[in-house]
């Protein structure tokens, strides 16, 4: 790794302030990604990714009601301010050309950020960062276990970090409660049955995500129209005292404000599935 390399990866995790950083290959990143989704489709002649992690949940974090959670939890935003601040230096300092892209937190789907239709899950394996999981849709580190990504995609061409040989998932309590109840902690842990799989020589053999369950859930407070008609209905069914409580009640309040203002109270998945895995409350104690 030359000079440029160390450079990069020092500034990030020491003026930008993020726990990890890693570089990707964006020929190795369009081995895996779908034309239309691939760093060059977004910077044309884009060689490198510098994928960012951080903003991690605190310790306390993890004990607040599940209603909370989502909303204690890493902070998207910040984690985009690191990105943009290393597109600025890697401009300035390089001469070179870098655009950032963020899908938060690292369950990330196509959405969001100044570049969406980019994969930050992809982004953070390739760069070493971390490995899917038995959660499906969650990229784990073996040191920080659950964090936020951002990446950096610029034409400047850096040696690659290259994907984690270790193994991150299935942690060896996990393994242990798969072998004794077929389960594993997450897949107990979830209320709706999103995931399931396999575990085998203390590997996962296969891991699946109901992403239609989870978003079932995940999508009770950003669809508004959903949300509003669902208040309503409770109200109208109720007698005068009950449609009174409804009405002036917290859910409807909620519904009226983000219609009004745009705003999302609560956002993301449930999390029960991330509270109770190891390998994250391990990360977390830092």
């Amino acid at each position: 790794m030359s000079q440029i390399e160390d450079e990069i990866k020092s500034y990030a995790l020491t003026r930008v302030g993020v726990l990890v950083a890693g570089i990707a290959s964006v020929k190795e990143i369009n081995k895996y990604a779908p034309e239309g989704y691939r760093p060059d489709d977004i910077l044309p002649g884009a060689k490198s990714v510098i994928v960012l992690g951080g903003t991690q949940p605190t310790r306390g974090s993890w004990k607040t009601p599940p209603k909370y959670l989502p909303e204690a939890g890493p902070a998207g935003d910040a984690i985009t301010a690191r990105a943009v601040g290393l597109s600025y230096f890697i401009e300035d300092k390089f001469n070179a050309e870098a655009v950032y892209s963020i899908v938060y937190p690292s369950m990330g789907g196509p959405y969001g950020g100044a570049v969406p239709w980019q994969s930050l899950k992809l982004h953070a394996e390739m760069a070493g960062l971390g490995k899917r999981s038995m959660m499906g849709s969650v990229i784990l580190n073996p040191k920080y276990g659950f964090m936020d990504f951002s990446s950096v995609i610029t034409n400047l061409d850096l040696g690659p970090d290259g994907p984690l040989k270790e193994k991150v998932c299935p942690d060896e309590s996990c393994i242990k409660m798969y072998e004794k109840e077929g389960k594993t902690p997450c897949m107990k842990a979830c209320p709706f049955g999103c995931i399931s799989g396999e575990i085998g020589n203390g590997e996962i053999k296969e891991a699946r995500y109901d992403r239609y369950k989870c978003f079932s859930i995940s999508m009770r407070d950003r669809a508004h129209g959903i949300f509003i008609r669902r208040a309503i209905k409770k109200a109208l069914e109720g007698r005068d005292a009950e449609m009174k409580q409804i009405l002036y009640g917290e859910e409807f309040a909620n519904a009226q404000l983000m219609l009004a203002y745009g705003i999302q109270r609560y956002y993301g998945n449930c999390w029960e599935c991330l509270r109770s895995c190891p390998i994250v409350q391990k990360g977390t104690k830092r």
